[in-house]
């Protein structure tokens, strides 16, 4: 009988032991899935493409966002390297360099790149163009030193400008210039492209919440933690301290040209960089454009094809437009801002 009890004790403290084991694992397994499912914040800036490129990102793993966003940043220098025309050895200088003179093969993402821009300018009948380098040049701004050109020597620059004077071979994948002086600038399509590239490898490396910024052109990948929307301001050009508004942006981007970054005074008139490809001369009414669409690319090329159209043009331009929407800020009397939103 005394033995019989031993093995009823034996028996039930086993038991109790197998019950505790069983209730510790279940703690340390609940211990763990919090912690996999705490949110932690990555970011990091790196200077790019003569600019700023932040990435900001949320997940519950931080080598996997940071692996992710080296990636992307990775992407952009190559980008960078492939398209400046600062850089001795990019392809950019090459074409511009050999193109007037004979066929020059192209990378095919390059090349898809360049057919791209030159669409834009067919379908905004010049508002958009690649080939203001030598405008750009005339006016001093590739310098940063601002300086009137003459009547004569504007005219001989624009005989050199103009995405009419570029050829392109689809089937052979080459570029040619028809004339000697002729030079692409991809710094109004470029950023908006990289975000593009950028926003593409965070999301298939599983991020699902990022904000991607580059000077002025932003990517918004689902939305912050316990947020609807990332929130981006838009700056008023003349008091860039004090937003005119503030746009709520989830799975878009979102582009900015003005007229206060790079601009010149001469007797008292104000220059802006950005050139109205047909006249050879600044542009004067617009202050402002921003651009919300689905694509970087889009967003960056046509908040500068507003800033030339002016207005009146700009308007008609996005009510033709599903996927757009827009903020123009332009010159009012007494140096004010007037503000238009379009398609909200």
């Amino acid at each position: 009988m005394l033995a019989e009890g031993h093995k009823e004790i034996h028996k039930a403290a086993t038991s109790l032991c197998l019950l505790f084991c069983l209730l510790l694992l279940v703690c340390v397994s609940g211990d763990s899935s919090t912690a996999q499912t705490e949110i932690v914040k990555y970011q990091e800036v790196r200077r790019l493409m003569w600019t700023k490129f932040e990435i900001v990102a949320y997940g519950t793993e931080r080598p996997r966002l940071v692996e992710a966003a080296n990636a992307a940043f990775e992407e952009i220098d190559r980008l960078d390297r492939q398209m400046s025309n600062y850089l001795e050895t990019s392809d950019l200088t090459f074409i511009n360099r050999n193109a007037a003179y004979a066929e020059v093969t192209v990378e095919k993402e390059l090349f898809d790149l360049l057919k791209l821009a030159l669409d834009y300018s067919r379908t905004t009948d010049d508002a958009f163009d690649i080939t203001v380098g030598p405008l750009m040049k005339a006016w001093g701004f590739f310098k940063g030193q601002g300086r009137l050109p003459e009547p004569k020597e504007l005219k001989s620059v624009l005989a050199k400008t103009g995405y009419k004077h570029v050829r392109l071979n689809t089937a052979a994948r080459t570029i040619r210039f028809d004339r000697e002086g002729v030079e692409l600038d991809l710094g109004g399509i470029a950023k908006g492209y990289a975000v593009d590239k950028a926003a593409e490898i965070l999301r298939e490396s599983g991020v699902t919440m990022a904000l991607i910024t580059c000077g002025s052109s932003i990517y918004a990948i689902g939305a912050p933690p316990n947020q609807s929307f990332w929130r981006v301001d838009v700056s008023n050009p003349l008091d860039l301290a004090n937003p005119v508004t503030t746009i709520e942006l989830k799975d878009n981007a979102l582009s900015t040209s003005g007229c206060y970054e790079k601009i010149f005074k001469l007797d008292g008139k104000t220059y802006c960089h950005i050139m109205n490809p047909q006249t050879g001369y600044p542009i004067e009414e617009m202050l402002s454009a921003t651009v919300i669409t689905p694509h970087g690319v889009d967003a960056e090329v046509f908040s500068k094809v507003l800033m030339v159209q002016g207005v009146a043009k700009a308007k008609n331009f996005v009510k033709r437009q599903k996927e757009i929407r827009a903020i123009l800020c332009f010159r009012q009397p007494q140096s004010t801002v007037g503000t238009t939103k379009l398609n909200f």
